[in-house]
């Protein structure tokens, strides 16, 4: 085929317009291929700066001077911390609470005694406000308020030529001090230094009871007097309520005391003297001669008792012994 000039001059023409086409068209398919592979790649330095900056930056493929923030900085929350582990409380110890009364209606609190009982070498112990305190006065004061400060009755011996026992409040052998009850009026608490007596104890325990007049004593929880029948002080006389000890235990000094007389330390809040002598009024246990009186108010503030009894207690318990002096009803 023969091609004239003009014509191979409008092929090369048409040829070299679809090339250029063509070329246009590659150069678009290669263009697309570059925007998908740095869409799926996401590991090109552009890239990684999103993770691993807090700031705005500048995104690789985005417009000149257009910025996103890192969803870093947006989606980031505080760490929360686990729960700190709390031990379950301590159990509590709670005390003992000891009953009001004992198996056979001994109180509780009425056990057993302390005594001490002054040395032959000591004629008059020194009573001090706490242990190597400040010594104070023993006095005696009267119903008008009038002070005896020669106060007589806290001496060793005593009035009756006996040996000086006190009851113990505080302390045990051993100890060097003990605080002990004064037999005086208004009864006194004072402490003594325990080089001037000797130790011992009692566990007897007697209740009189001025509202049912009887009388019941026990020996550790074993009762050996139960509810007997006893004269206390009559109207304007009364028994005094309160909680002493037995001081002396004496021959009954005439027939109306019966046989024995248990003294205690405490003296009557009633009458101001007793007797033509004006004498201290010192409550006691008695025996009686007047036996038919027994359950009555009667007496001018001692206790009467049957005299079998007051003969058993003289001979079994010991000086030290606390009493209470009660009202039931």
């Amino acid at each position: 085929m023969v091609f004239t000039t003009r014509a191979l001059i409008q092929m090369h023409s048409w040829r070299a317009g679809v090339g250029r086409r063509h070329v246009r068209s590659a150069a678009s398919c290669m263009l697309m291929i570059a925007f998908v592979a740095t869409a799926c790649a996401g590991s090109d330095a552009a890239t990684s700066q999103i993770a691993t900056n807090d700031d705005s930056v500048e995104v690789g493929g985005t417009s000149p001077g257009s910025t996103i923030l890192n969803a870093a900085a947006v989606a980031t929350t505080i760490p929360v911390a686990a729960p700190t582990t709390v031990p379950p409380p301590t159990p509590i110890s709670l005390p003992t609470v000891l009953p009001e009364f004992g198996p056979t209606g001994r109180p509780t609190a009425a056990g057993e005694v302390q005594v001490l009982t002054a040395k032959a070498s000591v004629s008059r112990p020194v009573v001090y406000d706490e242990p190597e305190g400040k010594p104070i006065p023993v006095t005696y004061e009267y119903l008008n308020g009038t002070i005896d400060p020669t106060y007589d009755w806290f001496v060793n011996p005593t009035y009756f030529g006996n040996a000086l026992a006190v009851m113990v409040l505080q302390g045990e052998p051993g100890d060097a001090w003990a605080e002990v009850q004064i037999p005086t009026r208004p009864t006194m608490r004072g402490w003594v230094n325990a080089d001037d007596f000797t130790w011992s104890s009692s566990n007897y325990y007697v209740q009189v009871d001025v509202g049912t007049n009887q009388v019941k004593v026990w020996n550790g929880d074993e009762v050996v007097v139960d509810q007997v029948a006893v004269v206390t002080g009559d109207v304007g006389r009364e028994t005094p309520v309160a909680s002493t000890y037995i001081d002396e235990i004496m021959p009954g000094p005439s027939g109306a005391y019966g046989p024995w007389l248990l003294s205690l330390g405490v003296f009557s809040e009633a009458i101001n003297t007793f007797g033509s002598a004006g004498g201290l009024p010192k409550v006691a246990l008695h025996g009686t001669n007047r036996p038919d009186l027994l359950g009555q108010y009667a007496s001018n503030g001692c206790i009467r008792l049957p005299n079998d009894v007051i003969t058993m207690l003289a001979a079994e318990v010991p000086v030290g012994t606390r009493v209470d002096l009660i009202r039931s009803s």
